[in-house]
């Protein structure tokens, strides 16, 4: 039995096969509110359901903040076994979860000061940060103490890439980075961006393109220049495009010596001002280094 509990938050897209088997304890990233109605993420509210609702009424659908007392109160429902706990957050660039998840980790010490929680940025979202915590769930798994995870977790973030493919920019808005008009205004030249993770957990834009085929070659073409090797692990997530995700991982299939892939839903914490048709791509080499 691992010493260790891995802790991440749905951003991270981990499949609920993986969460599972490496026994990931897994916590919602925000509240999503729906008109007069407030969900929690991944639990009362599926991707599938958010995307359509998405789609229906953009100006209805908002997220919030999860709250200190909220990840304190996930923090009591582990007990008081495993004493260690690494909690693996989405960028700190794009969310506070991380400064919610700290301040509760002070918290509770002070009702559990034998429990040792570690709170990580993993200055990465989605397929990218999920490789992190796989790496991280995977060394806990075979009895690494907490630092050495973290360290191997730090270490696999160095390597770990991201690239993410938007469909269209008509929900950019929602964010707060454009004016609804503007981003209405560019959608309608069917313009898609195609942004990195850099190192610093921001998603910055590389390229850009109108048609949705060529796109995905790009994204093909960046991984190779982003990665020293061809053997690499995929974590494809998408926004209620599900066939357009699978018909990529064949690409991906035909070009590199993919040692694993797997589809999630991408999260709609982050969907919301992605939109629908979004697909994202992490990649990570073998980690000689987590052994």
């Amino acid at each position: 039995m691992a010493n260790v509990l891995v802790m991440t938050d749905t951003v991270a897209c981990i499949p609920p096969k993986f969460a599972k088997e490496l026994n990931i304890k897994i916590v919602p990233a925000a509240l999503i509110n729906i008109a007069d109605r407030t969900y929690i993420d991944g639990v009362d509210l599926s991707a599938q359901e958010a995307y359509a609702q998405l789609q229906k009424d953009p100006d209805s659908f908002s997220t919030s903040q999860i709250t200190p007392k909220y990840l304190l109160d996930k923090y009591r429902e582990l007990g008081k076994e495993p004493l260690d706990v690494l909690f693996i957050t989405l960028s700190s660039a794009l969310s506070a979860v991380i400064q919610s998840a700290k301040l509760a980790a002070e918290e509770y010490k002070k009702e559990a000061p034998d429990v040792n929680i570690m709170v990580l940025d993993s200055k990465a979202v989605a397929g990218t940060q999920g490789l992190v915590v796989l790496a991280a769930a995977r060394a806990a798994a075979n009895g690494k103490p907490l630092d050495e995870i973290a360290i191997i977790a730090t270490k696999a973030r160095e390597v770990t890439g991201g690239l993410v493919m938007l469909d269209t920019l008509k929900y950019v808005y929602r964010t707060g980075r454009m004016s609804k008009t503007k981003a209405r205004i560019i959608s309608f030249f069917n313009i898609r961006p195609i942004n990195r993770i850099n190192e610093a957990g921001e998603i910055v834009m590389v390229d850009k393109t109108r048609k949705r085929e060529k796109g995905l070659n790009k994204l093909l073409e960046l991984i190779g220049q982003e990665s020293e090797t061809d053997s690499l692990h995929f974590a494809i997530s998408h926004s209620a495009a599900l066939a357009t995700a699978q018909g990529f991982a064949e690409q991906i299939k035909a070009k590199y010596n993919a040692l694993s892939i797997t589809i999630s839903d991408y999260s709609p914490v982050m969907g919301y001002g992605a939109g629908p048709g979004c697909i994202f791509v992490g990649f990570q080499p073998e980690l000689d280094f987590a052994q």
